[in-house]
């Protein structure tokens, strides 16, 4: 046996204790430690390589020390060494005996673009086949048609178990519904399902994102719903609803109580619940009529202002002449969220 300086006792003395070599190392901490154990105590002791503190080492105790050691408490351990051991620790080992499954691989590229929002013909890009085929040249890689397909599929999949799940439950449903009209003109409506499962969890899922065509009437409103729930089969499920306080929801919701078979507590008497939001920014807008005017002209100022990119530039240097921050740009309001307007009116 060879000899090691024991762990310090305090005083300053050092004592020469045996040293042991330990077999069958397999975790990479043992890189940070002297190669041969020392035994203080009858107790084996792994020193470490860079403060030489000694750290108990019995097949009871593990290398639960050492890791921790080197991880998180010796400060003489370089910030990149103890990134990379830690990075390390991360890494899984190879599994012996490998085989690989190309489809296995094609459903996790499948929800790898669904989780990501990848564009499908981002998978005909030929650098995205190079770079495959450099990992695993028997893998095909599909076309962005199939991978639309196995999306399609994921999704049908996944509806058909979230609509077990809803029909099973024990509980009632909450709906939120909200209709909006996008960019290009277009309406869309989205009903938003709210409910606790077996397992006492809150969850929201989206189970309706569909256009409804105009005009918007309480009879399209209430048709498309409908048409929700019953493609759900959650019409006998629910507790309440959840829309703006406009007369056509109101109709909507009337309507729905009137003709359907929903069998709702109480009748469907709290069935309606009006959106806080919606009634905050009706009561802001109301209380900022007096200043109507005043707000106007800012819009047409930001409008004005927006609609060159000469104007920015000039808007820009005059506000650098006086020390201000410049604009890339000036966002205007929108008539249903009050603070978007206080944020406008902010940034002047």
């Amino acid at each position: 046996m060879s000899t090691h300086v024991s762990e310090s006792s305090g005083t300053g003395d050092a004592v020469d204790v045996p040293s042991v070599t330990p077999h069958g190392r397999r975790s990479k901490v043992w890189e940070h430690f002297e190669q041969d154990l020392v035994i203080v105590g009858d107790v084996p002791k792994a020193i470490c390589k860079y403060c030489a503190m000694k750290l108990t080492c019995t097949r009871r105790s593990g290398t639960s020390s050492l890791l921790n050691h080197i991880s998180k408490s010796c400060r003489l351990v370089e910030a990149e060494v103890r990134v990379k051991f830690l990075h390390s620790l991360k890494k899984k080992p190879s599994d012996v005996g490998f085989v690989f499954d190309p489809n296995k691989s094609q459903q996790l590229m499948t929800k790898f673009s669904i989780h990501a929002e990848v564009a499908f013909r981002k998978f005909d890009d030929p650098c995205f086949e190079e770079w495959m085929d450099s990992m695993q040249p028997t893998f095909k890689v599909v076309g962005h048609h199939t991978v639309r397909n196995d999306c399609i599929l994921t999704h049908d999949e996944m509806k058909d178990q979230l609509k077990l799940e809803l029909q099973s439950l024990d509980s009632h449903i909450c709906l939120t519904l909200d209709i909006w009209t996008s960019v290009q003109k277009l309406g869309y409506m989205c009903v938003t399902a709210h409910y606790i499962d077996a397992n006492f969890v809150l969850k929201k899922k989206i189970i309706s994102f569909k256009d409804v065509k105009y005009p918007h009437t309480k009879e399209a409103i209430e048709k498309a719903l409908s048409r929700c729930l019953a493609d759900w089969g959650i019409k006998r499920k629910l507790f309440t609803i959840t829309l703006y306080n406009a007369a056509n929801n109101t109709g909507a919701v009337k309507n729905f109580l009137e003709t359907q078979d929903h069998g709702l507590m109480f009748d469907g008497a709290d069935f309606h619940i009006k959106c806080c939001a919606h009634i905050l920014n009706i009561i802001v807008q109301d209380g900022t009529t007096h200043i109507h005017h005043s707000i106007e002209k800012i819009r047409d100022l930001f409008r004005h202002m927006n609609s060159s990119g000469g104007r920015i530039q000039a808007f820009n240097t005059l506000a650098t002449n006086k020390g201000l921050p410049q604009k890339a740009g000036l966002t205007l309001d929108i008539p249903n969220r009050w603070n978007s307007t206080f944020h406008m009116l902010e940034k002047l």
